[in-house]
């Protein structure tokens, strides 16, 4: 059944809805299910203007457990600016029937049947059409461009690119991030009998290899990168917002992908944890994220504003606090120029040094990644990285290395990277490194940190290891250090430690230890 939704509702949601106007102007609102061709009801919110069509189209995709309405403010402000709104919760979520497939076949169809269904009930224009969402929204936006040539620009925000490398980094699974999607999944949708497996399989502690590889069969099909060839054959105007500590989808897959990408594009990378920088245009506060995504929207799918066009497409905002947007022209002139330290028994240091050292293994330290999904979320609301007070570290379980004061701001830009020899105590078994900016009192605020995991090493024996953090913009503060800190532990991750031991860290003559950090030109270490 359609339910008119008139001003008066409108009126009545701005009591809730800190954004939401006394009264809506110059569309009407309808509440209604989109049948897809197997029967599935998708929960839709539509919102058309009043005044003659043809409209440009918008399509606004629930994120993960959304459904209709979740995108209220922004369908609104769209619709305001004269498009065709529909929003829609994914099947299995809100007020969709169905069952969750995490961007199978039928969510991407469902896609296409939405802008059918527009395009034969509303005034839509059949040639200006765009589509884009939050996280969940956003990979599914990104997958249907390349199946539905009608789409001509996307807004991925918080989105993902490659799904097979947003479940596990270098061995190591995401798991706490992985139970709360799943958790959150249960209590908020119908998970499909195939979600549901493939979702409790990778939480397993020991995952064997074959359950592994039914994993990563199931997730590629489910990566934008998968489909890059098709996107880039239809070239929809791609614009990817993500963030610098991305729990959940690192942001150098996307900036891979946005590299590889042949059509207009932009992206714009910023401080905060996922979904963080447009929540809070969700809920109606002013949102810099938003008003690029409508400004693209003008510039590729309405064609009432293109001045957008003409900015430079890569757009940062540096870390830590509120720092001002710089634009560049490519990706690469963001990346900073490596400068290398080498790490000394328990310094950053200019020359090489020989040295053996060890730590408890499979013991953690005060250092780890933060809570998911909240700490670097309060980063992007105050500027503020998480901390920790660095002589906290527990020696016996986690090497230190700290530099030298600085005597200048020091601009990194791009991915650091470690390198160091192992010395594992067992054949399976995790390390887990972080850097942080250190101020005179011994505050350490967390730059970037990553896992590293080994199932066949030999027990003992030297084994080389290589730390490429995510990309990131950080400005270290004059008369503050770097330190790098590695222990073989963190609850963010389900590590492959198989008991106690000695894990051993070294530095040989042959095969230094050191620290490469992007330097922004003009910006030395």
């Amino acid at each position: 059944m359609k339910h008119r939704v008139t001003a008066v509702v409108l009126a009545l949601l701005g009591a809730v809805l800190p954004g939401v106007p006394a009264a809506a102007e110059g569309f009407d609102t309808e509440f209604l299910d989109i049948h897809a061709a197997d029967g599935v009801a998708l929960g839709a919110m539509v919102m058309e203007p009043s005044s003659p069509g043809p409209h440009p189209l918008a399509v606004l995709i629930g994120a993960w457990g959304g459904g209709r309405t979740q995108n209220i403010i922004p369908a609104r402000d769209l619709a305001n600016r004269g498009y065709v709104v529909v929003s829609y919760g994914a099947r299995g979520f809100g007020e969709s029937t169905g069952e969750v497939e995490v961007a199978g076949r039928d969510d991407i169809s469902d896609v296409t049947t939405v802008i059918d269904w527009a395009l034969r009930n509303t005034g839509a224009d059949p040639s200006r059409i765009g589509v884009g969402g939050v996280s969940y929204g956003a990979g599914i936006a990104l997958i249907a461009s390349g199946f539905d040539p009608r789409i001509r620009a996307v807004a991925s925000l918080s989105g993902w690119a490659d799904l097979v490398a947003s479940l596990s980094t270098n061995d190591t699974r995401h798991g706490l991030a992985g139970l709360v999607l799943y958790l959150s999944g249960k209590a908020n949708g119908t998970l499909s009998a195939e979600t549901d497996v493939m979702l409790r399989t990778y939480l397993q502690p020991r995952i064997s290899d074959a359950d592994s590889a039914a994993v990563i069969e199931w997730a590629r099909p489910r990566s934008p990168a998968t489909y890059l060839d098709r996107i880039n054959a239809n070239r929809p105007a791609v614009l990817a917002i993500q963030t610098w500590s991305e729990t959940v989808f690192p942001p150098g897959q996307m900036a891979a992908f946005y590299q590889r990408l042949t059509g207009p594009k932009r992206a714009e990378f910023l401080p905060g944890d996922h979904a963080a920088t447009e929540s809070g245009g969700l809920l109606g506060l002013p949102s810099d994220t938003w008003t690029s995504v409508y400004r693209w929207f003008d510039a590729h799918v309405a064609g009432t504003d293109t001045s957008i066009t003409t900015e430079p497409p890569v757009v940062t905002r540096a870390r830590p606090g509120m720092q001002p947007p710089v634009y560049r022209s490519t990706w690469d002139e963001v990346l900073g120029e490596p400068h290398r330290t080498y790490l000394g028994a328990d310094t950053l240091q200019d020359q090489p040094a020989a040295w053996t050292h060890g730590v408890a293994a499979n013991r953690d330290t005060v250092a780890d990644g933060g809570l998911p999904l909240a700490a670097y979320s309060l980063e992007a609301l105050t500027g503020n990285p998480p901390n920790i007070f660095l002589p906290q570290v527990d020696p016996d379980s986690g090497a230190v290395w700290s530099q030298a004061p600085t005597g200048r701001p020091v601009e990194i830009r791009g991915s650091m990277h470690a390198h160091l020899t192992v010395v594992p105590p067992a054949a399976t078994g995790t390390a887990v490194a972080y850097v942080y900016d250190v101020d005179r009192l011994g505050l350490g605020s967390l730059i970037s940190y990553l896992p590293y995991s080994w199932k066949t090493a030999t027990p003992g024996q030297p084994l080389p290891v290589d730390f490429v953090f995510t990309p990131t913009a950080y400005t270290v503060a004059a008369g503050h250090h770097l330190a790098l800190v590695i222990d073989s532990t963190d609850p963010l991750f389900l590590d492959w430690n198989s008991g106690g031991g000695r894990l051993g860290f070294a530095s040989t003559a042959a095969d230094p230890a050191w620290l490469d950090v992007p330097v922004h030109p003009g910006r030395t270490l």
